[in-house]
C-alpha cells in the first residue's frame, strides 16, 4: 500500500501501510497508520474495534470483547475492501477461540492437559494465542510447576509483547525465586504499558518491601489497592451490561466485595495471576 499523496510533508517517510501492521498483528500502529494516511473512516473504525477486542483478551474481559469481536464483525459488513481484514482475521476461527477462552474460565479445570486441550482454538488464534498461554501458565504456577509457568508466561510474551498480565505474572515468578531485581524491573516495564493494572502496582511494592524499600513499597501497594477497588467495579458493570437481571443483587453486594478486595489485595503475597 503506497504513501496517499495528500499526506502532508512532515508525514513523508513514515510506514502509513496500516495493512502491513494489520498482517504483523500490530493493530495499534495499524490504526495510528490508518488514521494519518487518511484511509477512512470505515478502516479505521474497524482497526479501534479490533484493537479494542485484543485490549479486553489481554486484561481478560471476556464479556467485554464477546461484544468488541461483535462489534468487529459488524463493522466488516460496512468497511470498504473488507478482503485485508479477513485474509489476516478469521472470523469463525476467533468466535471459536474467544469461545474457548470463556469455556476454560467458566469450567475452572485443574489439569494441565485438559486446560490445554480446551484451549486449544485459543492457542490457535494468534489473537488469543498469547492469552491462552498465559492461562496455561497460571495453572502451572497454582500447582507449584515453576519452571513450567515461567517457559509458558515467556512464550505469551514472546508472541504478544504488549500482554501485560503475562509480563507481571514472569514479575511474580522472578519474585519467587528471590530475583527482586528483574521482578521490579518486569513490573515496571507492565505498568508502562497499562498504568492502571493493580496487579503490577501491588506486586512492585512487595518487591520493593523486601529490598527494604520501604516508603516505595507502600506508595506503589497503595495504587494497587486504589485500582483494584476501581477493577472490581469495572468488572461488575461488565457483568451487568451482559446480564441486566443480575443489576439489583450486585448493587446490594458491591460494598461488600470493594471491601474484601482491598483486603486480598493487602494481604495477597504472590500478586494476581
Amino acid at each position: 500500500m503506497s504513501t496517499p499523496p495528500s499526506v502532508p510533508a512532515h508525514l513523508e517517510g513514515l510506514n502509513l501501510d496500516w495493512e502491513q501492521f494489520l498482517r504483523a498483528g500490530e493493530y495499534r500502529r495499524a490504526l495510528a497508520a490508518a488514521r494519518l494516511g487518511d484511509a477512512g473512516q470505515e478502516v479505521a473504525g474497524t482497526l479501534e474495534d479490533l484493537l479494542e477486542l485484543q485490549e479486553a483478551v489481554r486484561a481478560r474481559r471476556l464479556l467485554v470483547a464477546r461484544r468488541q469481536f461483535e462489534r468487529y464483525r459488524e463493522s466488516l459488513e460496512s468497511v470498504p475492501h473488507p478482503e485485508a481484514f479477513r485474509a489476516n482475521i478469521h472470523t469463525e476461527r476467533l468466535d471459536a477461540a474467544l469461545g474457548a477462552l470463556e469455556s476454560a474460565d467458566h469450567q475452572r479445570l485443574t489439569d494441565a492437559a485438559t486446560l490445554a486441550e480446551c484451549l486449544a482454538p485459543a492457542l490457535d488464534e494468534p489473537l488469543t494465542r498469547a492469552e491462552a498461554l498465559n492461562a496455561l501458565g497460571v495453572l502451572n504456577a497454582l500447582q507449584d510447576q515453576e519452571a513450567e509457568a515461567d517457559t509458558l508466561f515467556a512464550q505469551a510474551v514472546q508472541h504478544d509483547p504488549g500482554h501485560y498480565r503475562a509480563l507481571t505474572n514472569l514479575g511474580n515468578m522472578a519474585l519467587e525465586r528471590g530475583d527482586l531485581g528483574l521482578a521490579e524491573k518486569l513490573y515496571r516495564q507492565a505498568m508502562a504499558l497499562n498504568s492502571e493494572y493493580a496487579g503490577a502496582h501491588h506486586n512492585l511494592g512487595v518487591a520493593l518491601r523486601r529490598q527494604k524499600r520501604l516508603q516505595e513499597s507502600v506508595k506503589y501497594i497503595k495504587a494497587g489497592q486504589r485500582l483494584s477497588v476501581r477493577q472490581t467495579k469495572r468488572d461488575q458493570d461488565d457483568e451487568m451490561r451482559s446480564n441486566p437481571r443480575t443489576l439489583k443483587t450486585v448493587q446490594t453486594v458491591r460494598t461488600v466485595l470493594i471491601v474484601l478486595a482491598v483486603v486480598a489485595v493487602l494481604l495477597l503475597v504472590r500478586g494476581h495471576l
